[in-house]
């Protein structure tokens, strides 16, 4: 039997990645701010908060309520590397 890497990836890492990102996507949407505190905010301020890099809706979000979106814009961030290292590393290998 011939070992092949590019088989073993595709029938084992790439479900296995897939399962993993069901599980960091439900951990991610728990860290979610409940709707009673997003209906506070314009949709603008929620938008921004969102995004991995942004800090500028820290300025527009009542002080308790920072943590809760800087929770969610970690957790997205997470997510995001998540995502994107295996899917980078998986090409990299199928170029070789």
């Amino acid at each position: 039997m011939k070992f092949n890497l590019k088989e073993m990836i595709l029938y084992f890492f790439i479900p296995m990645w897939l399962l993993g990102e069901i599980f960091i996507s439900t951990w991610m949407f728990k860290a979610k701010p409940k709707k009673d505190v997003t209906d506070q905010y314009e949709k603008k301020v929620i938008f921004l908060s969102q995004l991995p890099f942004g800090k500028g809706w820290r300025n527009n979000v009542r002080r308790e309520d920072v943590r809760l979106f800087e929770r969610y814009q970690f957790r997205i961030k997470i997510w995001y590397l998540s995502l994107m290292v295996p899917f980078f590393l998986i090409m990299f290998i199928f170029t070789l």
